[in-house]
């Protein structure tokens, strides 16, 4: 930026790879992740989102300030439209949140 300073826009989505199917390890990396994202901007209650996947199984999680939550729904590859659906879905709630 024009003052040398790194600011990440909004919605922040981070995507991490299960590796060798190790979700939990996954989901490890994501929340550093976003945790970093959130001090790095020095906005903590703006949802920062995590998706962890193997690219076959996409799952997604929100982390606001310090409450971290990990969806149950564990999309397959298959379902395309819901996996596009959900990350449009991520995508378009700051400007929802904008127009409130």
């Amino acid at each position: 930026s024009e003052l040398g300073k790194t600011v990440l826009g909004f919605p922040i989505v981070i995507v991490v790879e299960a590796k060798k199917n190790d979700f939990s390890e996954g989901w490890g990396q994501c929340l550093a992740e976003l945790i970093a994202v959130q001090r790095l901007n020095k906005a903590e209650e703006i949802p920062v989102y995590g998706i962890v996947t193997d690219g076959e199984l996409w799952q997604f999680g929100k982390l606001v300030s310090d409450e971290f939550t990990k969806s149950k729904l564990r999309i397959t590859i298959t379902d395309l439209d819901k996996i596009f659906g959900t990350i449009s879905f991520l995508l378009s709630s700051k400007r929802e949140a904008d127009l409130n």
